[in-house]
């Protein structure tokens, strides 16, 4: 590790997953920053501040701001592992802009655990710059003084300027674009941060005397080229598809490998008890009707989670349609998301409680576990920083979309999740947790005086949540994956037993709340 090219120590590293991961806490050590570990997490400070680490989670906390990063982080063997860019950052965050530029250098490592830290320093050999150092020798040196976004007819162009001419390396691979640049890029450079992060990533790193940036991408094709007076790299990205898109089948990799029916295999639609159809909602008047948005889950080509011959878009939609028809008897107005078997993206859902200046948003979904796991129980969530891992597997289950012709990757939903978590940084989001979680609060407590199984209360970054500028939950209804629960789901009895506790418990917080 260097602090301004001068050698701080050597810190450990390990390979997780393909990738190099290093000791958050000996090279904060290394800075001479603070460390402490209280209940399950990592207190990082110094001048600059507190950063606070989340095992298991691809986020901390800095200042109240949510910094995201590209894989979870690693308890394990007396240390928290995270990748080399993720250490800088922290680490820069709480040292302060005093610290200098911080950066890494090694090659020909052989990643290894390291001791505990009880132990004597190890003398492991640090983490090493990718593919930097193996790269021919590079002409010149220059700063970069900002990175420049823009969409074009045929997608996304990215400008590099430059301060002076130099030789820059440009190494394409599938579904990456390595550049790098000999010389300097300043904390804060604008465009740092890619403003389509759904169709092109970024990340930069300072090598020693190499900038590193790396693009992901799913373009097409990527054309480069060098323009000067002055000069410019200039990095073109034709037809970008969203991050992780390709065509697959919508499989039962959707909950987490459970065992579950292929979607053409479900019940037909004709077994369930027909509804009547939901009328639209009265207007909004100046009397302060209060109005609710109903959204269920999945619909159309995502049937949402699928086992023991249950579809879970369509539970979702008969237990929403049921709790439309009991609310507006209560006098409120109520918008559906959808009140048929159609698909909406997870941001379309959001935005129509956003349009409809709705007083609560209630997105209803079933739950599912993967083969050797059981579970059975209501479980409400609201939009927040996860409450544990089962929370935030669930979420990044959740936050798939279905792309073009199939569902979305894994690695797809984990960015999009990502990124939602600095979304929490968001004051309008934050200011609305405290209320949200009033709101699960009730939910739950009706609920189990409706003789339901109300199994908890947690939170987790869920994208159909954000942005919501109301209080805002989503209820995982039951197990489908669990024989007897599902058994109950698909009961119109249970059905609309589960309608009339969740309805209620909407009833009795908005007469208790401020909202008009």
């Amino acid at each position: 590790m260097l602090m301004d090219g001068d050698p701080t120590g050597k810190v450990p590293v390990i390979a997780r997953s393909g990738r190099s991961l290093v000791s958050l806490d000996v090279a904060s050590s290394h800075l001479g920053l603070s460390i402490e570990e209280k209940g399950d997490n990592l207190f990082i400070r110094g001048p600059g501040g507190q950063v606070q680490v989340f095992p298991g989670t691809a986020a901390a906390i800095f200042k109240g701001e949510i910094i995201p990063f590209a894989h979870e982080v690693v308890r394990s063997e007396g240390h928290w592992w995270v990748d080399p860019e993720c250490a800088i950052s922290l680490t820069s965050r709480a040292a302060g802009p005093g610290i200098g530029t911080i950066s890494w250098r090694g090659e020909g490592y052989k990643p290894q655990y390291a001791p505990s830290p009880l132990a004597p320093q190890p003398a492991v050999t640090p983490v090493p710059a990718p593919s930097a150092p193996l790269a021919p020798p590079l002409k010149g040196s220059a700063s970069i003084r900002s990175i420049r976004w823009g969409r074009q007819d045929f997608g996304v162009r990215v400008v590099l300027d430059l301060s002076d001419p130099v030789s820059v390396l440009v190494e394409p691979a599938q579904g990456k674009l390595t550049v790098t640049v000999p010389g300097l890029i300043a904390r804060g450079t604008p465009g740092s941060s890619s403003p389509y992060p759904s169709e092109v990533g970024i990340s930069v790193t300072q090598f020693g005397d190499r900038v590193v940036l790396v693009f992901n991408h799913n373009a097409s094709s990527v054309r480069h080229f060098a323009l000067e007076s002055p000069f410019r790299q200039v990095l073109d990205f034709h037809g970008p598809m969203p991050l992780g898109s390709y065509p697959v089948p919508y499989l039962p990799a959707d909950i987490n490998g459970a065992e579950v029916a292929a979607p053409e295999e479900a019940v037909p639609e004709e077994e369930y008890i027909p509804l009547p159809p939901v009328s639209q909602p009265p207007e909004k008047t100046s009397r302060g009707v209060k109005t609710v948005v109903l959204d269920a889950g999945h619909g159309g080509r995502d049937p949402g989670a699928v086992a023991n011959g249950i579809r879970e878009k369509d539970i979702n939609l008969r237990v929403a349609r049921i709790m439309a028809g009991i609310l507006k008897k209560k006098g409120l107005r109520v918008v559906m998301t959808r009140s048929t078997d159609v698909y909406l993206s997870l941001a379309q859902r959001t935005n129509i409680a956003v349009k409809e200046d709705a007083d609560v948003f209630v997105s209803l979904h079933c739950n599912a576990l993967p083969k050797g796991r059981t579970a059975q129980g209501v479980e409400i969530y609201l939009m927040a920083l996860p409450s544990d891992k089962h929370a935030m597997e669930l979420a990044l289950i959740e936050n798939r979309e279905l792309a073009e012709g199939g569902l979305e990757s894994s690695a797809a939903s984990d960015k999009r999740t990502q990124t939602l978590l600095k979304i929490l940084g968001d004051m309008q989001q934050n200011l609305k947790i405290e209320e949200s979680t009033t709101f699960a609060e009730v939910l739950f407590r009706t609920g189990q005086s409706r003789k339901l199984p109300m199994r908890r209360v947690a939170q987790a970054p869920f994208f159909v949540l954000r942005g919501a500028a109301m209080p805002s939950v989503l209820i995982e209804m039951g197990f489908l994956t669990n024989p007897s629960e599902a058994a109950q789901l698909r009961n119109a009895k249970y059905q609309q037993q589960m309608a009339e506790a969740l309805s209620a418990g909407i009833v009795e917080f908005l007469k208790k709340s401020d909202y008009n």
